[in-house]
């Protein structure tokens, strides 16, 4: 259960909360983390860490000196993460992330070496994706994120 198979995903996703959750993004709103595998799994608990943080706060939060965030968890997933395809090539696993942080969220990753390249790459290329978001996903949203000049074209008609 160690390592690629689950601790990565687990781990990440707990850090990750643990930074939400600790108002450190309050502090720092600009600042912007990547998790891989298509976001630790957090686009599919948006909904119950808002309602359990909101009813959790409101029974006791305050006095187990838990911080009061300005705004619900799913905000900063929203607002300070991107997420990125590594290792994660489940077409209806992306449309879900679609529609729950959107495009210009997604970042096209491969994870090797856990994972097969030409895997990846066809299944970015064979995914059923707007143009608009294939280019997001594909290199725009890289390219804006890390402040990367614009990719060639060549490496646009790559994927």
């Amino acid at each position: 259960m160690i390592a690629p198979l689950w601790g990565y995903q687990a781990e990440a996703s707990t850090h990750a909360i643990r930074l939400i959750m600790s108002g450190v993004l309050d502090r720092h709103p600009k600042l912007r983390i990547v998790l891989g595998h298509l976001g630790e799994g957090f686009p599919f608990w948006l909904w119950r860490l808002d309602n359990i943080y909101r009813g959790f706060y409101s029974w006791s939060g305050a006095t187990l000196g838990m911080v009061k965030l300005k705004l619900k968890p799913s905000g900063y997933i929203r607002q300070n993460f991107s997420i990125s395809t590594s290792g994660m090539c489940d077409s209806r696993v992306l449309r879900y992330c679609l529609d729950a942080v959107g495009a210009e969220r997604i970042l096209f990753a491969i994870d090797y070496p856990y994972e097969d390249s030409g895997t990846a790459v066809r299944f970015l290329k064979e995914a059923e994706l707007t143009k608009e978001e294939r280019d997001l996903i594909s290199h725009l949203n890289a390219e804006r994120l890390f402040r990367v000049p614009a990719s060639s074209p060549v490496m646009e008609t790559q994927i």
